[in-house]
C-alpha cells in the first residue's frame, strides 16, 4: 500500500477510535498506521508512523485536540487535520489551523469517505507524505474567517477590498459588502501580507489591487480611492508611505 494514505487516529474514547478505523478500513486508499487516546500518547505515535493524515478529537484529557494542532502545524512535514468530534461549536478554530474538514459523531462511511478525498487532493500529484512545495497551493488560497451577524463567511483574500480598525473592532470592506472579523488589525495584516496587503495608517489595511488612484495629499501622506461602489478613501500616513511606494513603484 505504498500508495495508501497513511493515517492516524486520536480520540479519548476507544469506541469512537474503533468505530472511525472500522470506516477508513472500508477505503482502499487509506492505509490505518496508529491511534492514541490523548495528545501526549499521539505525539510518539506521530514521530514513530509519520502519517500524512490525522483524524482528531478536539476535547481530551491533557493536550486538547487544538493545543496538539497547533504543535502539529509547526513541523516541517507536518499532515493533514481532519477534525473529528461530538462538537459543532469548534469548526471556526479548527480551520485557523489549517484543518482540512470537520466531521460531527456520529460518522458516516460516507462524509468519512469525502473527508479521505478531500486529503487525497490536497496531496496530488504526489502520493508521498507531505512537504511544504505539495502544501503552497493550499496555504495560497487559504480563506479568512468574516462574520455577517452571527454568519461565518470564509472569504478569499481577493475579494477583501480594505480594512479598518474602529471602536475596539475591525470590519472588513469586501466586494460583496462590509463584515467584521475577529481578528486584530495586526493580526489580519500577518495573514494577508503574501496576498497583496499594505498597511496605510495604523487603522487601515489595503488590498493594492483594489486601488483605484493614488492622490498626493499634505505634509507627505497620500490618499487612496479604492475600487468599491463608494470610492471609498482610505489615509495613508506619512509613516506607511515608504511601503505604498514600494508597491507601486512611485
Amino acid at each position: 500500500m505504498s500508495t495508501a494514505l497513511r493515517t492516524f487516529i486520536i480520540d479519548d474514547e476507544a469506541p469512537a477510535r474503533r468505530e472511525l478505523r472500522y470506516l477508513l478500513e472500508q477505503i482502499a486508499t487509506v492505509e490505518v498506521v496508529g491511534e492514541a487516546a490523548n495528545g501526549s500518547t499521539a505525539l510518539k505515535g506521530l514521530r514513530e508512523t509519520k502519517p500524512n493524515l490525522v483524524f482528531l478529537d478536539i476535547q481530551m484529557p491533557g493536550l486538547s485536540g487544538l493545543e496538539l494542532a497547533q504543535f502539529l502545524c509547526e513541523l516541517p512535514e507536518r499532515p493533514l487535520l481532519v477534525f473529528a468530534t461530538a462538537f459543532d461549536e469548534y469548526a471556526l478554530q479548527a480551520f485557523e489551523v489549517d484543518a482540512i474538514d470537520y466531521l460531527c459523531k456520529p460518522f458516516t462511511l460516507e462524509r468519512v469517505a469525502k473527508a479521505v478525498a478531500k486529503a487525497a487532493k490536497a496531496l496530488s500529484p504526489t502520493v508521498a507524505p507531505p512537504v511544504p512545495e505539495a502544501r503552497q497551493p493550499l496555504e495560497a488560497c487559504r480563506k479568512i474567517i468574516l462574520y455577517r451577524g452571527e454568519t461565518i463567511v470564509p472569504t478569499a483574500a481577493e475579494r477583501i477590498i480594505f480594512a479598518r480598525a474602529e471602536e475596539g473592532e475591525v470590519l472588513v470592506h469586501a466586494v460583496d459588502g462590509r463584515y467584521r472579523t475577529r481578528c486584530a488589525l495586526n493580526e489580519l495584516e500577518q495573514k494577508l501580507a503574501a496576498a497583496g496587503f499594505v498597511r496605510t495608517h495604523r487603522s487601515f489595511l489595503v488590498n493594492i489591487n483594489h486601488v483605484r488612484e493614488v492622490i498626493p495629499w499634505f505634509n507627505g501622506s497620500y490618499k487612496l480611492i479604492m475600487d468599491d461602489r463608494e470610492r471609498s478613501e482610505v489615509p495613508v500616513s506619512r509613516y506607511n508611505v515608504k511601503d505604498l511606494k514600494r508597491h507601486f513603484d512611485l
